[in-house]
């Protein structure tokens, strides 16, 4: 027997996220996650990065693709725009993103639960990828 989950994405509300400072205000993101998922995957959500926000480097202890939907992300110093995916292998620590002037929005999709962000000295992939 087969399984089909149907989900619209805004039947999921955006929660907020990290959040730091700069000139005074408080910038954050924002995620819609799971949309939709399968156990033990494939795992859908989505990303809103307000303009300028930074994510310092991290990984998940899972595969993951990130295609960005609107705006601009910097991933460590380049900066990609609406259209690109990347591809990232479990364990390889990335970043920082960092949201261009317009912020960004982006889907995720990981082959499991990602069980969070981890920090750059506890992976298993070593040095940060840009």
């Amino acid at each position: 027997m087969g399984k089909i989950e149907i989900v619209h994405e805004d039947e999921v509300e955006w929660r907020p996220g990290s959040s730091h400072r700069r000139d005074g205000q408080t910038i954050r993101t924002h995620s819609r996650f799971p949309i939709a998922h399968l156990d033990p995957g494939p795992w859908l959500g989505s990303a809103r990065y307000e303009p300028h926000m930074r994510v310092e480097e991290h990984w998940h202890p899972c595969n993951e693709i990130l295609y960005i939907t609107q705006g601009e992300l910097a991933v460590g110093d380049t900066v990609y725009k609406a259209g690109t995916a990347l591809a990232i292998e479990e364990g390889t620590v990335y970043g920082p993103l960092t949201a261009g002037p317009e912020g960004a929005e982006f889907l995720t999709i990981r082959d499991k639960h990602p069980k969070g962000l981890m920090k750059p000295g506890d992976s298993p992939g070593g040095e940060a990828k840009s």
